[in-house]
């Protein structure tokens, strides 16, 4: 009789248990044709907790975390899941997915491969060919951007390292001239007592003129590129 209500109480929990990934399920399934991805991804994280030993709820849950901006998310899992795919569209798909990923967070070196690696897997998918497209175009403009805030970082060291320069000029020829002055005479302004019966002057002290130096600062003139987002969000 135990025995009994021992296998009753553990089918009751195994079907409630079914049932409550089924909801799970359902209600992110739900949410995420109501476009809330965020609270969607939570629902199919938890259904997938609860799912039976072989449900693979992985894809949906990429999307749903690609479409809630957690690319980092959604980038692991797509990249945990190129060994998984067994056909040639479901790899293709599951590339191209990892390279919009990649593209979001600007790895677009990434996404290239990922990309390729898709279009070897589907050579007529026009979509990923135009997102390769533009990642390399992006790429291109990273680098020279790169190059170009290299270029004026250069310019802007060398114009200093000419201003210190000519600074410490001015200031080694002041140097000198300061020394040149402290150097003469002093006019002799003693007169003979004898005759004007008045003491002699004291000597002057010689004037140290100060020269201004101006210092031109380098104007910023690296601009910002703006790129337009041509990536295509994946069904």
């Amino acid at each position: 009789m135990k025995f009994l209500m021992f296998f009753f109480f553990i089918v009751v929990s195994g079907m409630i248990y079914s049932q409550e990934w089924r909801d799970s399920l359902e209600t992110a399934r739900t949410l995420y044709k109501k476009k809330d991805y965020g609270k969607a991804l939570k629902y199919y994280e938890s259904a997938q907790k609860k799912a039976p030993e072989g449900v693979d709820l992985s894809d949906e849950i990429g999307q749903s975390a690609y479409k809630a901006r957690q690319f980092e998310l959604s980038e692991k899992i797509y990249q945990q899941n190129t060994s998984n795919k067994r056909s040639d569209k479901q790899k293709s798909e599951n590339y191209h997915n990892l390279g919009n990923s990649k593209m979001q967070k600007k790895d677009y070196q990434g996404a290239i491969d990922a990309y390729k690696s898709a279009l070897k897997n589907n050579p007529d998918d026009e979509e990923t060919r135009y997102n390769l497209s533009q990642a390399i175009r992006r790429l291109k403009a990273k680098k020279e951007k790169e190059e170009k805030n290299n270029q004026d970082q250069d310019q802007n060291q060398d114009q200093q390292n000419q201003d210190n320069k000519n600074q410490n000029g001015k200031d080694q020829n002041q140097g000198k001239g300061n020394q040149n002055k402290g150097n003469q005479n002093p006019k002799d302004g003693n007169q003979d007592q004898s005759q004007n019966g008045q003491n002699g002057k004291g000597n002057k002290d010689p004037k140290t003129g100060k020269g201004t130096n101006k210092n031109n600062n380098d104007p910023n003139g690296t601009p910002n590129d703006k790129m337009n987002n041509g990536s295509k969000i994946p069904n």
